[in-house]
């Protein structure tokens, strides 16, 4: 098994393209601040293990596969829930929402990585029975 991250930029970037999500949408599903996903994607920076994480939920791969390249993509059956959420993330919301989403993330930002997890979960089986968009 390689250790070395090498091409970790090329790896995301691919898979960027495959689902078809800019690094604008990135920057909006993740959190992550504009110029950290540019410097993810040039090869300029390393991602923090947190940041990683979010890149590989919202990408719906592993950390293991963008950094080494050696390990298996997880299923893309949950695509439709990422194109889901590229869509609602371009949506313009009105202030009360933008503060109930706020708040959220907020909440969210307290939790334990498990914690993110499960929230996660829950959302994209929420997302997935098409009862709640």
């Amino acid at each position: 098994m390689k250790t070395e991250i090498v091409d970790f930029d090329k790896r995301l970037t691919g898979r960027m393209a495959e689902l078809g999500i800019s690094q604008a949408d990135l920057c909006r599903l993740t959190g992550l601040a504009s110029s950290m996903v540019s410097h993810y994607c040039t090869g300029q920076r390393m991602p923090s293990i947190p940041a990683a994480l979010k890149i590989a939920r919202v990408l719906n791969t592993s950390v293991d596969y963008l950094a080494f390249g050696n390990l298996p993509q997880k299923k893309a059956d949950s695509l439709a829930v990422k194109e889901k959420a590229v869509r609602y993330a371009s949506k313009r919301l009105s202030p009360e929402h933008i503060e109930d989403e706020h708040s959220l993330v907020g909440m969210y930002r307290l939790l334990s990585a498990e914690g993110q997890s499960k929230v996660f979960e829950y959302v994209e089986d929420l997302l997935s029975t098409g009862r709640y968009t």
